[in-house]
């Protein structure tokens, strides 16, 4: 079967050129205009099944196999062969493209064998090369098939096939599909993805948006001008990987070959509501799409965004037409797929906040599953749905929490004493919902303690269901202040829109949530500082003192220079120390002053980031990271020390960012490291990281750099590194050139990832200056 990316794909120069917009087309369209529709809106032609039932109605698996194959289908133009390729790649899995397939199987492309044999003998070929390809390839595979795959039979067949295996409808806004095809109209292509969206979401479970971005034009084709268009390519199909990839993750998972970056960080492995006091930005998808909100700006503080994906247009209206509402499902795919590309922070998606706007229950529940057809990490469903209804949807969610929400617009008779809050807690542990959130108007300011009752009630009850609970509305702002899990907050610069009601409406901003739990002692203000021979250049203590005052923190940060660790000693017993950075050349010396360091420290064998620690566990051992979280912000006596490296994250990053997808790593990939330091013991580690399995150390003293690739060959032998594929520990191996003039090994190819590690100048204020050797580089 075909196992390769078939179609003829355009320059770069051509995509750099406004397209034109014939009117025409020799391929023939899947639209048809029948006479007695008065509507205007074209449907699908006849080779196409409408659906008998609407697409929410269908069963939906969100679970599967690890090694369950990947379908990606959607009309032509969005973008699937070159997911494909993205996907099969990341996850080393073999890509078939069902139009080649078909090639292959019957000695001519689809058009023709219909031109040869009618549409009845296709499609009957058709069916049944479909199936083989699904059959054959139900494992370790992506499968990318066309609109046309859908005639006949053949969205029946992809229905069967989405109950054990991840279908992907993607879909693109109609402006990046007209550009890409070069023909038809914009209003046919709206068109075509009006009428073609019930279709598609009928046999798929999962919907990806792939955004378009416009190249800029360029006066000429001169040198300097093609680099600056093959650049701006290259980085939007690293934007498109990063973006699908994140959501395959929220699909089927990691993989061992390539990890999340972000599981990189430290608060990766702490899921946002498991933490205290965390914060969730709100956003409207209308402001998202029309660009009157600062998405930078909107992450300020917060811990998770919240996107209500309800649009001014009223879905819940009878007047309301099939081809409005699909209008306004992209709008939504497209301004979670926005929203996503702008932040690394988990992201909750759902119409909750909508209140009695929404009345009908079958129109939330639809635009619930669709919430949930996004993959986002978690998703608001209402909670005052059927229990048919809610089984259903929980039955669908797959790697998304689900946050049961149960908002009410008046508060009952007893407040937070009334049945109804503890039923509705009930009611959504029942149903397996990860999280609840009650929320009701306050009236005076007892009912601000009221809820703090009602949370340690039900916390409990039932533990292990995290509650979000608290007043809305002005009076209710001081029980947002102390709710602990995802409290809603606006932007800096958000104002409340006309027709928002008040208890809709977030009221705090983070820094106000902070300012709160600072002034009432919850939490204290601390001193951070970064530690080095000379720091005074540094330009930590300015970045982090903004962070701190755009956040509301109370905190200080400075420099402090010294040529021993005895300074050190003393500034980290401070009952106000809150943290250190630590740079050269203490990374390495101050190892032995921690009582306990991350895995990755521990691997890498460097130090460049201090946090106190000040409690130990009831066994008297030394916390995890998430209980080292739990004491951030409180003074008290230092009992000792933990230690972290975050250098190999930012590295890794960094040499992410600059592979392109047709340079990913492979076994045969090379990479070399200038230097034996702390920063050189980084570089290995994230090149190990990516998967890199050739690493040169090149150094001046080739000693250190002996004693650098023993640590880590000793450390591969014997599986110790957790970011390592232990398939490959075999293959993988670090080595040590003699010199900077040595020639490059003839076995091996030039190195495709290089890191310097070597200081930029010396310890008198002398430049550094090397080269590397030409033969390294071609």
């Amino acid at each position: 079967m075909a196992a390769t990316h078939a179609g003829v794909k355009r320059s770069y120069e051509g995509l750099a050129r406004p397209s034109p917009t014939p009117t025409s087309s020799r391929e023939a369209s899947p639209l048809r205009q029948p006479p007695n529709n008065l509507s205007g809106t074209p449907v699908l032609r006849s080779g196409f099944e409408t659906p008998l039932q609407d697409w929410t109605e269908l069963p939906r698996k969100a679970s599967f196999d690890s090694d369950a194959s990947i379908v990606l289908v959607g009309v032509r133009g969005v973008g699937k062969s070159s997911l494909g390729i993205l996907a099969a790649t990341a996850y080393s899995r073999r890509l078939i493209e069902s139009e080649r397939a078909f090639h292959e199987a019957t000695g001519v492309t689809t058009q023709a064998f219909r031109k040869l044999h009618g549409a009845t003998k296709y499609h009957q070929e058709h069916h049944k090369v479909l199936g083989q390809v699904l059959k054959a390839h139900s494992k370790h595979s992506v499968i990318v098939c066309s609109f046309s795959d859908l005639e006949a039979n053949g969205a029946q067949l992809l229905r069967e096939y989405a109950q054990a295996h991840p279908v992907i409808h993607v879909t693109r806004d109609a402006k990046g599909v007209q550009s890409h095809l070069q023909v038809w109209s914009l209003d046919r292509v709206r068109q075509l993805l009006r009428a073609s969206g019930p279709l598609l979401r009928s046999c798929t479970n999962f919907e990806f948006f792939n955004l378009s971005e416009r190249i800029a034009e360029v006066s000429d084709q001169g040198v300097q001008d093609l680099a600056k268009l093959h650049n701006g390519l290259f980085l939007t199909l690293k934007r498109v990987e990063r973006d699908f990839l994140k959501m395959l993750r929220n699909i089927v998972g990691d993989q061992d070959r390539e990890q999340s970056h972000h599981s990189a960080y430290p608060l990766s492995q702490v899921p946002v509501h498991t933490r205290d006091f965390t914060l969730s930005a709100v956003v409207d998808a209308e402001d998202i799409i029309t660009g009157t909100v600062d998405l930078d700006e909107l992450q300020i503080g917060v811990d998770a965004i919240e996107v209500d994906l309800a649009f001014d247009s009223d879905l819940a209206s009878a007047s309301n037409c099939a081809g409005s509402m699909e209008d306004d499902l992209l709008k939504a795919a497209e301004a979670f797929s926005m929203m996503r590309r702008s932040t690394i922070l988990p992201i909750v998606v759902g119409i909750a906040g909508r209140g009695s706007r929404f009345d009908d229950a079958g129109i939330k529940a639809k635009l619930a599953s669709y919430c949930l057809r996004l993959a986002p990490e978690y998703c608001n469903i209402d909670l005052y749905l059927k229990d048919n209804q809610l089984r259903s949807l929980m039955s669908a969610k797959g790697r998304t929490r689900v946050i049961g929400n149960a908002l009410m617009e008046e508060r009952p008779a007893e407040g937070w004493q009334d049945e109804t809050c503890s039923s509705q807690y009930r009611r959504a542990v029942s149903i397996g919902c990860d999280l609840v959130k009650v929320t009701m108007p306050a009236k005076r300011k007892e009912d601000n303690f009221a809820v703090e009752t009602f949370r340690s009630v039900c916390e409990n009850t039932h533990s292990r269901t995290r509650l979000i609970a608290y007043n809305t509305g002005k009076p209710g702002r001081f029980s947002m202040c102390f709710n602990r899990t995802l409290t809603p907050v606006r932007s800096l610069r958000s104002q409340q829109t006309a027709g928002t009601q008040e208890w809709q409406y977030p009221s705090l901003k983070a820094r106000d949530v902070f300012a709160s739990l600072f002034a009432s002692f919850v939490y204290e203000p601390m001193h951070f500082f970064i530690y080095g021979a000379n720091v005074s250049y540094s330009l930590s203590p300015a970045m982090h003192n903004a962070a701190y005052q755009a956040c509301g923190m109370p905190h200080t940060y400075g420099t402090h220079s010294s040529p021993d660790l005895e300074d050190f000693k003393r500034l980290s017993r401070d009952h106000h120390f809150g943290g250190a950075a630590v740079v050269q050349p203490y990374k390495t010396l101050v190892v032995p002053l921690m009582a306990g360091m991350s895995s990755h420290a521990k691997a890498i064998g460097s130090v460049n980031t201090i946090v106190p620690i000040r409690e130990y566990t009831k066994q008297g051992s030394v916390p995890g990271e998430q209980e080292l979280l739990g004491q951030a912000n409180r003074s008290g006596e230092v009992l000792a020390l933990y230690g972290h490296n975050t250098d190999w994250i930012g590295i890794r990053a960094c040499l992410r960012r600059g592979l392109s997808p047709a340079n990913t790593v492979r076994p045969q990939t090379t990479a070399l490291v200038c230097g034996a330091g702390g920063q050189a013991r980084s570089s290995i580690y994230a090149m190990l990281s990516l998967g890199v399995r050739n690493i040169f150390v090149c150094n001046r003293t080739k000693a250190n750099a002996e004693v650098l690739a023993n640590h880590y060959n000793e450390l591969i032998a014997s599986s110790a590194i957790s970011e390592l594929d232990t398939c490959h520990t075999e293959q993988t191996r670090v080595r040590v050139l003699d010199s900077f003039g040595a020639e490059w090994p003839k076995e091996y190819r030039q190195p495709s990832l290089i890191v310097s590690g070597i200081p930029t100048q010396a310890a008198d204020g002398t430049l550094t200056n090397f080269t590397i050797p030409d033969d390294w580089l071609k």
